[in-house]
């Protein structure tokens, strides 16, 4: 079953209270075109304090963005997860321009807009910490939608009475990305944990974190343009040297506080408070077959990588009707993370499902995502420390600074096992990271690319995140085959979102054309994509 566009559980019910709470309505548009009336209720004008609008663009932006469509179809396409049912038309690459129609709402005239109402209030209130909190979500999510789509509607998006609005180039997008966050610092340096309130359901008020946040996000960019011949962001010339040297110099002022400052949602679970993973993929509020694939699994098996035991879930524990839902079906019975035996690739207890094969195994077969990210209490993670490391590495690695690179490779490895708490597991103790680790450094001294090395564990350290899918687009790292049955031109792994038919159909003159429509498209590389892949 095409699941793409049909797992629309209201977010106003997911987390009703929440909003209720801070004073929200989401409301919805006729065409996700026309931007200019979204979330407006001409019948009750009324200005809402940007602090009691803060909460509800932070939850629509986990829910909507960072926990849904925008992450779950690329973690097919990169095989860290795979679709466990009879015809898995996602994992096939059978995507076509209906099913990005909901992502491009909830970006439009969700999250980005809803940032922009929380900055006009904040301008007339001069909230200079909540003004900039809402510069960083729309940045962060003008960079979501170009990354995934190319060339999007920018200037002209959000004009009173145009409805067809022009599409503006990447490079363009870019500039007001790191212009907003630029601005966005400078606003937060002026602002107060006073003016946050409990608005802040991030960092608690903390706009220091915000701060450094956002400077972690400038490297983050600055990498993915590294092979683009774009400006932006840049005060000088461009070129791959200046973007490493660029992004190398805003990661030194991002997460002094290492993993705690990492910038993980809270979700408080209960009755449609819970994390979207865990309704997605083990409560089953849609479906419950998004489950590891057999290359992500078999990767960590190789690399006897504790991680597996927390990113995935043994085989059967994916019941959710059970109480807790860890614990999986009837007459399942866990067992504790054994390295000495469950590495082994002929072992059952961890368990993967290859990418686009037309048969399902049925769930208790596979493993399903670990509670470390499916709980229902379960944090999300918009960007890590571990991140912010690899970062740092790949930037020393162009610039030549090789001990450097090194450091900063085995760094965010180990920031990456601390965020998980792999010690916590039973039978894997600090000399069995050790151990790991100098496994992982010997790869690095030996690859004759040790950009691979670092991209590798960059992949595994952002699971479920965008992150490793724009790396793959961009270096070609980790080494994929298409899925089986792939239903793409030459069965290519797809390096674009389709632009959606809501578009066509209300702004025909303004999508670009020349990539082709639906899954002829999906094999067009946005700008800043170099074609690593």
């Amino acid at each position: 079953m095409r699941y793409a566009t049909r797992y629309t559980k209201k977010f106003a019910l997911a987390f009703g209270l929440l909003l209720a709470g801070a004073g929200m309505i989401l409301t919805g548009c006729d065409s996700v075109t026309d931007l200019s009336e979204a979330n407006q209720n001409p019948n009750d004008p009324v200005e809402v304090a940007s602090s009691q609008q803060l909460p509800g663009n932070l939850v629509n932006f986990s829910y909507q963005v960072i926990g849904n469509e925008a992450v779950r179809t690329p973690s097919l396409w990169i095989q860290q997860a795979a679709q466990n049912v009879n015809e898995p038309e996602i994992d096939t690459y059978d995507y076509t321009e209906t099913d990005p129609n909901n992502l491009w709402g909830w970006l439009y005239a969700g999250s980005i807009k809803d940032a922009r109402n929380v900055q006009e209030a904040a301008r007339s209130e001069e909230n200079f910490a909540t003004l900039g909190i809402g510069q960083i979500i729309e940045a962060w999510s003008w960079s979501i939608t170009t990354d995934l789509f190319g060339d999007v509607p920018l200037e002209e998006a959000y004009q009173t009475g145009n409805p067809t609005p022009a599409y503006s180039e990447q490079a363009a997008v870019y500039d007001t990305v790191f212009a907003k966050l630029e601005r966005a610092r400078q606003n937060l340096a002026e602002g107060n944990r006073e003016s946050l309130g409990s608005a802040d359901l991030l960092y608690g008020g903390d706009t220091d974190k915000w701060i450094s946040l956002a400077w972690a996000l400038e490297a983050k960019f600055h990498m993915r343009l590294s092979e683009s011949d774009f400006g932006a962001g840049l005060d000088g010339s461009g070129g791959r040297q200046a973007r490493a040297q660029a992004a190398l110099d805003a990661a030194q002022n991002a997460f002094p506080n290492g993993n705690a400052d990492n910038a993980a949602f809270a979700f408080p679970g209960g009755d449609n408070k819970e994390n979207p993973w865990y309704q997605f993929t083990i409560q089953g509020v849609w479906v419950n077959s998004h489950q590891l694939s057999s290359h992500y699994v078999g990767m960590l098996k190789d690399h006897e990588d504790p991680r597996l035991g927390i990113q995935a879930r043994q085989v059967g524990a994916i019941d959710g009707s059970q109480s807790p839902p860890t614990a999986g079906a009837p007459g399942f019975s866990p067992t504790e993370f054994d390295p000495s035996e469950d590495f082994d690739p002929s072992d059952g207890t961890y368990q993967g499902h290859e990418n686009g094969v037309d048969d399902t195994e049925g769930t208790s077969n596979v493993s399903s995502i670990g509670p470390y990210y499916s709980a229902e209490d379960a944090p999300l993670i918009w960007m890590n420390y571990a991140e912010l490391k690899f970062i740092e590495s790949e930037a020393n690695l162009i610039l030549g600074n090789g001990p450097a690179a090194r450091t900063a490779y085995e760094e965010g490895i180990r920031a990456s096992m601390n965020q998980l708490g792999v010690t916590d597991l039973a039978n894997v103790d600090g000399s069995f990271v050790d151990d790991f680790v100098a496994d992982r450094l010997t790869a690095y001294d030996n690859a004759s690319d040790k950009l691979r090395p670092i991209i590798t564990e960059k992949y595994k350290a952002n699971f479920l995140r965008l992150t490793p899918y724009h790396d793959w687009r961009r270096t070609g790292y980790p080494e994929l085959d298409p899925a089986a049955n792939a239903e793409t031109e030459n069965g290519v792994i797809p390096v674009r979102f389709p632009y959606p038919n809501g578009e066509f159909n209300n702004n025909e003159e303004n999508v670009p054309t020349d990539i082709g429509r639906g899954i002829e498209s999906l094999d067009a590389p946005v700008d800043w994509d170099s074609g690593g892949s």
